[in-house]
C-alpha cells in the first residue's frame, strides 16, 4: 500500500500504478476540484479528500508514502511528518521532494529568500523556508530517518525561479503556471514557448544528474520509518 500526499489531479499516483500494477495506490488532497479531475479517470488509484495533517489511514497501515512540493506550504511541517510516520509501518519508506530556499551556498540564501526577498512567499505560497539540516532535524524527531539524499536546482533553475517570481512581483498574479501558459498559447509564440520549456527541462535534468551529489536548491530525501514514537 502506497500513498501520494498532496496528489493534486493524480498524475504521479497514476503513473506509479501504471508502472507497478501490483501496488495498491492511494492519493489524497484537500482540493475537491483537483480530486474531481483525478477521479474522472482514476486508473485504479483510490483518491481521498484529506489534508496532510490528518491522513485517512490507520496506524502502520501503509508501506510507502511520498510528498512532492507540499511541506513548504503548510503551517506545521512537524505535524505532517508525524502523520506520515503514524500511517507508515516500522521500516516503511518515505520520499519527499523539498525546495531548500534556506540551503547554504544557494542563490536563494544569497538574496535572503523569505526575509529580504519575499516574492515566493507572496506569489508561490512558500511559507516555510527549509535547509537540508532543518528537514533532517524535524524528520528525525518524528521517527523518519534520512537514508539517502539527492539534489537538484543547482544553478539554472535557481536563476529561472528567482527571475520568474520577481517578474510575478512586478507584473502581478497570472491565471496559471508557465506550463499552462505555454500549452494554451497558439501560433509561433506558443511553439517557441513550448520549445524553450523543453530545452530548459533537458538542461536542468542534465545539471541535476551531473551534480546530484552536491547540495542544491532542492532536496530529494528518502527516509525510513524508525521505531521511535512520535
Amino acid at each position: 500500500k502506497v500513498l501520494d500526499v498532496g496528489c493534486g489531479a493524480g498524475s504521479v499516483a497514476k503513473a506509479v500504478k501504471r508502472e507497478r500494477p501490483d501496488l495498491e495506490v492511494f492519493g489524497c488532497d484537500p482540493s475537491q476540484s483537483a480530486l474531481a479531475i483525478a477521479d474522472a479517470c482514476p486508473e485504479g488509484v483510490d483518491f481521498r479528500l484529506a489534508t496532510a495533517e490528518r491522513l485517512p489511514f490507520s496506524d502502520s497501515e501503509l508501506d510507502f508514502v511520498w510528498i512532492f512540493d507540499v511541506l513548504e506550504h503548510v503551517d506545521d511541517p512537524a505535524q505532517v511528518l508525524r502523520e506520515v510516520a503514524r500511517v507508515l509501518r516500522p521500516g516503511g519508506g518515505f520520499h519527499i521532494v523539498l525546495p531548500l530556499e534556506g540551503q547554504p551556498w544557494t542563490l536563494y540564501r544569497l538574496v535572503g529568500c523569505g526575509t529580504k526577498w519575499t516574492a515566493k512567499v507572496r506569489r508561490g505560497g512558500h511559507i516555510q523556508v527549509f535547509s537540508a539540516a532543518r528537514f533532517d532535524a524535524i524528520a528525525s524527531a518524528c521517527g523518519l530517518r534520512v537514508v539517502r539524499t539527492r539534489w537538484s536546482y543547482h544553478l539554472l533553475l535557481q536563476v529561472l525561479d528567482l527571475l520568474y517570481f520577481s517578474w510575478l512581483d512586478w507584473r502581478g498574479p497570472v491565471s496559471g503556471s508557465v506550463e499552462d501558459m505555454s500549452a494554451s498559447r497558439r501560433g509561433v509564440v506558443g511553439s517557441l514557448m513550448r520549445a524553450a520549456a523543453k530545452v530548459v527541462a533537458c538542461l536542468a535534468w542534465g545539471e541535476a544528474r551531473l551534480f546530484r551529489t552536491l547540495p542544491g536548491g532542492c532536496g530529494h530525501f528518502t527516509c525510513e520509518r524508525t521505531q521511535v514514537n512520535c
